[in-house]
């Protein structure tokens, strides 16, 4: 098994290749996620507290055994459901480098993508903020323009996306000219 130096922060990292960024999606998207996921926890309380004393029959016989069951398997269900929202924001990131870019994206529990684009491969970086909360909170999207097989590197949600465009194209910058791709 091959273990990770202390220096290295990711697999598959080059001796002389420094991280320059990590960037996640923004932690207000994750938060909007748990306030959709309070509504759930709202339709529960709401059982609980209008429904439940509202059918007298629902208080008889099997019916709080099986009520009791629902509401755990319910409960137990809200339980995985944040903890699956926070695994998915925690291992989708993308990692800047001087010398590529690497794009982790976990679609769901059981998968999992890596994507590197090294830098000599750049044609054009956009950045896109949309709405209202974008442009409060600065958060966007980065679009990186290829000439590989993925057309387009997308950095979905991030934090300063300005600022994350002008990194990438500034590290492009700095790449010796005989690195760099002629466009085509």
């Amino acid at each position: 098994m091959k273990y990770l130096h202390p220096r290295f922060l990711f697999p598959g990292q080059q001796i002389n290749e420094k991280v320059c960024l990590i960037t996640r999606p923004h932690v207000i998207v994750l938060f909007l996620k748990y306030i959709f996921w309070l509504f759930f926890i709202g339709l529960l309380l709401g059982f609980d507290n209008y429904i439940v004393p509202s059918f007298t029959f629902l208080s008889n016989g099997y019916f709080p055994a099986i009520i009791n069951l629902g509401r755990t398997i319910y409960l137990m269900g809200l339980v995985a459901a944040a903890f699956t929202l926070w695994v998915l924001y925690y291992l989708n990131f993308q990692i800047v480098t001087n010398e590529r870019i690497v794009d982790m994206t976990q679609d769901n529990l059981l998968h999992h993508v890596t994507s590197e684009l090294n830098l000599n491969r750049i044609q054009d970086v956009t950045a896109e903020i949309r709405g209202f909360l974008g442009t409060f909170f600065d958060y966007g999207n980065v679009y990186v323009q290829t000439a590989g097989e993925v057309e387009r590197f997308e950095f979905i949600n991030v934090p300063h996306p300005h600022t994350v465009a002008k990194l990438i194209l500034d590290l492009y910058e700095k790449l010796p000219p005989e690195q760099k791709r002629p466009a085509t």
